[in-house]
């Protein structure tokens, strides 16, 4: 394969890949943005199951709903998973 093929279908693929952000609708009315390339949402997936809580983890908890690139709902999963039930909290088996 010829290395001009090849560089139209790497382009291609980039045109694929979103890079619009992720809009949070918090309780007070504002909104807030986070990055919305696909390896981040995906990281942000793993890091609430793994129970990490930095800041972008702590307004997605926070937040009241999402508008996603292309109406995805993996920022909703991830609020779910930091809200869940607490394993240690009264009346939980664990």
């Amino acid at each position: 394969m010829n290395t001009i093929k090849l560089r139209r279908r790497l382009d291609a693929l980039e045109e694929q890949l979103t890079s619009e952000p992720i809009v949070l609708l918090m309780p007070d009315g504002r909104t807030e943005t986070l990055p919305g390339h696909n390896d981040y949402v995906l990281n942000l997936l793993g890091r609430a199951v793994g129970g990490d809580r930095t800041s972008d983890m702590e307004l997605i908890a926070r937040s009241v709903s999402s508008r996603e690139p292309d109406g995805a709902h993996m920022i909703d999963l991830v609020r779910a998973l930091l809200n869940g039930p607490n394993e240690d909290a009264p009346g939980t088996h664990g």
